[in-house]
């Protein structure tokens, strides 16, 4: 039975130690090459982080706004599109509106009547749009549509012009029912929030406030003219046949009358997506060359890299090859 003394435990216990040791020199050598950044950047820097520290938290503050960023242009873009629709249905509607008058045939205004609803339901739709569950138009109230229902406000509007026989009284209620501060689209119509725009940070020392909402004067206006047309369906009873096309023309021309209020609103979008583009600009820029610094600290050198990985590799070949003998020895050949 073979003798093992406790000089030879202790020179196998340094032997697996100094393997593992290389070991791990190799495996550690190996990722830096493969990733290309060292393993341990303390031992890079020396001991001293407090740079590099600072660089990876600017980095992830510049992510957050890049987020803000990114989103605040994605809602801009959905609420230039939602306006880019209701001008175009405002367009098609006065167009189909103010080819009729008086004069024109009951199958004619009423086909007109039909059309200047559902104008008037596509721009409430339109406006009651919403982009990742926040809706997009009522101000910091981002949960409740900002308008009612279409059906809901024209039922007021009805309700209010009650038994008025005359184009001066419908014209009267409505504009009363959309301008006046405790009208009904004041108290029913508008579900949004009417305080201060929401502010959006999208980068150090930039903010912008979206202070484009639904209960604005140019699209109350728009919403009126809409609403004069969308309600001649209902009004046989009160009016006259030449009232109802009238009233329709009216709405047409009232209709055209507001594009230069919604283009001044879309103006006002396009605004602040050019700030915003230049905070993204300006966010990628610094991003960039903080990157590059980040970069410069933890990269390692691959040249030196490989030629360290070459000596380690040799090192453990060479203490394998002294293992392996020595663990051939016996007491004969050693005496």
């Amino acid at each position: 039975m073979p003798v093992v003394s406790i000089g030879d435990m202790s020179q196998q216990f340094m032997s697996l130690k100094n393997g593992g040791a290389i070991k791990s020199d190799l495996a550690r050598l190996g990722q830096e090459l493969s990733t290309g950044k060292v393993a341990d950047i303390t031992a890079q820097l020396g001991g001293d982080t407090r740079q590099f520290s600072g660089i990876v938290y600017s980095l992830n503050v510049l992510d957050a706004y890049q987020v803000a960023a990114n989103e605040t242009a994605t809602i801009l873009d959905q609420m230039q599109i939602a306006l880019g629709r209701i001008d175009q249905s405002r367009s098609d509607t006065a167009d189909a509106l103010l080819l009729v008058s008086g004069q024109s045939q009951a199958q004619q205004i009423d086909q007109a009547g039909d059309i200047a609803r559902l104008a008037f339901d596509d721009m409430v739709n339109s406006l009651n749009g919403q982009f990742a569950g926040r809706m997009l138009f009522g101000g910091v109230e981002v949960q409740t549509p900002p308008l009612a229902d279409p059906q809901i406000m024209l039922d007021d509007i009805l309700a209010t012009i009650g038994g008025a026989v005359t184009t001066d009284a419908v014209l009267q209620v409505v504009d009363d029912w959309f301008n006046d501060p405790a009208g009904g689209f004041a108290t029913v119509g508008y579900q949004g929030d009417t305080g201060d725009a929401p502010t959006r940070r999208i980068a150090d020392n930039l903010e912008i406030d979206v202070d484009v909402r639904a209960d604005d004067q140019a699209i109350r206006d728009l919403l009126k003219a809409g609403a004069l047309g969308a309600i001649m369906s209902d009004l046989t009873s009160n009016l006259t046949q030449l009232d109802r096309g009238n009233l329709l023309q009216r709405a047409g021309l009232d209709l055209l009358g507001v594009s230069g209020s919604t283009a001044k609103i879309q103006g006002q979008l396009g605004n602040l997506q050019s700030i915003v583009a230049t905070g993204q600009t300006r966010l990628e820029t610094e991003r960039a060359t903080l990157s590059i610094a980040q970069n410069t600290m933890e990269t390692a050198d691959p040249f030196e890299t490989a030629t360290r990985l070459e000596a380690v590799q040799a090192q453990l070949e060479t203490h394998f090859t002294v293992t392996s003998r020595l663990s051939q020895l016996s007491l004969v050949e050693y005496i």
